[in-house]
């Protein structure tokens, strides 16, 4: 059997654990005691890997496949810490890698946003560094849309806070979308940079008041600001390969 290594073993990256747990080995990273012992207790093997540690990186590398999934806002230098991993001898060996990015790469323009689209000024500069760090190490980059499923549910967050611009539509995709990609790819030997968006762009507005009433919480403060940008990320790429996106209405998840 071969192993699967992730890292990053949250709301993401555990869940993609789950589901492949019966197709590989599956190797986990995390980032503390508390999570080493429950996933341990789980059934899977891991180990801890953070920006003070990484002792455990030589094992967590000696891989088939790896998943990478950080969000940057949880490291205090998330390109120093992709580089540390992405320097490591054993990055050269490994069959396949997948890196999630992010399609906040993108500029905050009005506009239709593809894989070829020339980014200029990034509305995530992070995103657009990170992605240059790895690119040439990196066999797939999925750009994710916002994230829902599971207990994510859009515009709970956000119940009584202000949302500016509500006819603003979302480019968003489902979590099971993101891990039948993953798993698309590999047994597919798919490269490449590839947009993960559902062909639905529901407003801002319409979605947030849907759920509120759907699941009980207390609508957002919509605060009608003018026009729009209308920015939306186009993910048909990786379907011209075969894929099909099986989550594509956020208003019945």
């Amino acid at each position: 059997m071969k192993k699967f290594t992730i890292l990053g073993a949250g709301w993401l990256g555990f869940e993609l654990a789950k589901q492949l747990k019966n197709r590989y080995e599956v190797v986990i990273s995390v980032r503390n005691d508390e999570k080493l012992f429950e996933y341990k207790n789980l059934g899977f093997v891991s180990y801890i890997l953070n920006e003070e540690d990484l002792s455990s990186l030589d094992k967590l590398l000696d891989t088939d496949y790896l998943f990478i999934n950080y969000p940057p806002s949880k490291f205090d230098n998330y390109l120093s810490f992709l580089e540390k991993i992405y320097l490591h001898d054993k990055i050269k060996t490994i069959e396949k890698i997948v890196f999630i990015s992010s399609t906040s790469i993108y500029p905050n323009n009005e506009g239709i946003f593809d894989e070829s689209s020339f980014i200029e000024t990034p509305s995530n500069k992070i995103v657009f560094d990170a992605e240059n760090l790895v690119l040439n190490k990196t066999h797939i980059i999925f750009r994710a849309s916002a994230l829902f499923g599971g207990n994510r549910i859009a515009g709970k967050r956000l119940s009584n806070k202000i949302v500016n611009f509500p006819n603003t539509k979302i480019n968003f995709v489902h979590r099971n979308d993101v891990i039948g990609a993953t798993i698309f790819a590999i047994e597919n030997n798919l490269s490449g940079i590839f947009n993960l968006a559902s062909k639905q762009h529901p407003t801002k507005e319409k979605l947030y008041s849907f759920n509120a009433q759907k699941y009980g919480f207390d609508k957002p403060i919509f605060m009608d600001n003018g026009k729009s940008i209308e920015r939306i990320v186009d993910g048909s790429k990786i379907e011209k390969l075969g894929f099909s996106y099986k989550y594509f209405d956020a208003f019945n998840f």
